[in-house]
């Protein structure tokens, strides 16, 4: 499934953003209460489980800076997943680079 995000972290993120914003969208429509709270709840179940996901594969991967990155999930929510996405090969790729691992003689 993480792949899939990473093939279209452009649409992901966006989506990801619209369902941050549903509270706004459901106000500037002026839909009624009952669905407004319904699409509320389902925006933040959704995002919830996008949020977990990625959550999962920081955890599993062996990234660079990996503290930095799951602490960021918790203190930057609405950021951390999104920049997640787009510097994940980064990240994999600087932690498996052997010119960074080695010591200097």
């Amino acid at each position: 499934m993480i792949r899939t995000f990473i093939k279209y972290r452009v649409l992901v993120s966006v989506i990801f953003y619209i369902l941050w914003g549903s509270d706004f969208i459901t106000n500037v429509f002026g839909l009624s209460e009952e669905i407004s709270t319904f699409l509320n709840w389902t925006a933040v179940a959704i995002l919830f489980v996008f949020w977990l996901m990625i959550l999962v594969d920081m955890v599993k991967q062996k990234l660079k800076n990996k503290a930095f990155w799951i602490l960021s999930m918790f203190f930057v929510p609405f950021f951390a997943p999104v920049v997640y996405l787009f510097r994940r090969k980064n990240l994999l790729h600087l932690r498996n680079n052997k010119f960074t691992n080695s010591k200097l003689p």
